[in-house]
């Protein structure tokens, strides 16, 4: 009986759910995450605009929260290839550009700032909760002169 009701509500929320990929639409999001060699924190802020059904831009802000004194702030712009699985989820690769300003603090008066331009590899994953929101993850390499390294993201975004 358990398996009969858990397919029922299962069957259900899939009727309200809706793939958000349709050419035209857009959708601004909310990242938290983790770089893996700057042990950084990061919290960003996203836009995505759907150019097909497949093909979507997604330029984006992100702020790695300061640790050990080094701190940094990425721009990016990448492209997602969206492979629909169902209506209700989605994955996709991504390549694009970075643009990131590191700052570092070692303290005693000692600071230093470096300008990195780079570029950004990976795969994201996303579920369609409703027509409007969706929860994603998202593993990307960022490729930096002396600075690169592997990142993991969870997005929350309101598509419209």
């Amino acid at each position: 009986m358990k398996k009969l009701v858990m397919m029922l509500l299962l069957a259900v929320f899939s009727l309200g759910a809706y793939a958000q990929t349709e050419q035209g639409r857009s959708a601004v999001g909310f990242t938290i995450g983790y770089g893996f060699d700057s042990k950084n924190a990061t919290l960003g802020v996203d836009y995505r605009y759907c150019i097909t059904d497949e093909v979507r831009l997604n330029p984006s802000v992100t702020y790695f929260v300061k640790n050990d004194g080094l701190s940094s702030c990425a721009l990016d712009l990448n492209a997602h290839y969206v492979v629909k699985l169902s209506e209700m989820f989605g994955f996709y690769p991504l390549a694009g550009l970075s643009l990131s300003f590191w700052n570092f603090d070692l303290g005693r008066h000692v600071s230093d700032n470096a300008t990195r331009f780079g570029a950004n590899i990976g795969l994201g994953g996303e579920v369609y909760a409703t027509d409007n929101l969706s929860v994603g993850l998202e593993v990307k390499y960022n490729i930096i002169k002396d600075l690169d390294q592997a990142m993991f993201g969870v997005r929350v975004g309101y598509s419209f």
